[in-house]
């Protein structure tokens, strides 16, 4: 990763290994004029799962029509953007007619790295052992709000993008019990991509995040992956965790949403 150019050929594969990730899970994919959308009815709160792909330029009104078109009746408008120069033109405008906008942040590492060290010892385990830990995590957010329908359809997401994608999980355990964890998903192109990197509230500000993704890149290393990809909200302070670790700042996709 030391040059402009292949910045921007990892850039493209990032983006493609993550968008790809979502389209397995996915129960259908539906091609449009310029776009693409991604469709999944027996979980139509999934925003990532029921979700327009734009991938040409096309002005503000006639992206707001076409995700009405594909989308009318379901709970949510949402559509995303690879293409930085397209996103920002549409982002001044649509944020103005109510619809958040989001920024994700793909990161990426050499995959001949040494993994950067381990404060506490972790382990691989079979992703049942850390379930808890990401409901735990879902019924933290803001838009989960004891929403016990949306917390079992993320819930069930979850388990079709992890069958999907071949899935290892790490995770750091305390009195028996899991702390921290992290997934690795191989993206079938020679990547590795680290995802769900969280900690209990009560174990943070000891490293423990370090943790579980310095042996998830050990993982990735050991299945030759030349790369290790990251996504991460460009607009949260988890970014410069993983810079610290070596991940350094490869492209933005933008998320749109609005609520009917």
């Amino acid at each position: 990763m030391a040059t402009t150019t292949t910045d921007e050929v990892l850039a493209a594969r990032a983006k493609a290994a993550d968008a790809a990730m979502f389209a397995r899970a996915a129960e259908r994919i539906v091609a449009l004029d310029g776009a693409s959308a991604l469709v999944h009815p027996a979980l139509p709160r999934v925003i990532y799962l029921n979700a327009v792909r734009l991938e040409a330029a096309i002005d503000p009104d006639a992206v707001e029509a076409l995700v009405e078109r594909v989308q009318a009746g379901g709970p949510h408008r949402r559509f995303e953007v690879a293409d930085e120069a397209v996103a920002g033109r549409l982002a001044s405008v649509l944020a103005a007619r109510g619809w958040e906008v989001g920024r994700l942040l793909l990161m990426g590492r050499d995959g001949d790295a040494p993994p950067p060290e381990a404060p506490e010892p972790a382990e691989e385990v079979p992703y049942g052992h850390v379930r808890g830990l990401r409901e735990e995590w879902i019924r933290s957010e803001p838009w989960a709000a004891g929403d016990e329908e949306l917390i079992g359809q993320v819930l069930a997401a979850d388990g079709r993008l992890l069958t999907a994608t071949p899935t290892r999980a790490f995770a750091v355990f305390e009195a028996g019990l899991p702390v921290a964890y992290c997934l690795l998903l191989d993206t079938g192109e020679g990547a590795g991509m680290v995802e769900d990197v969280y900690t209990t509230p009560s174990a943070r500000g000891r490293g423990l995040a370090t943790s579980v993704v310095a042996l998830a890149l050990s993982a990735s290393r050991a299945e030759g992956h030349d790369v290790a990809f990251l996504p991460t909200d460009a607009d949260r302070p988890a970014r410069a965790l993983y810079e610290r670790l070596g991940f350094r700042p490869l492209g933005l996709v933008h998320q749109f949403l609005r609520w009917p």
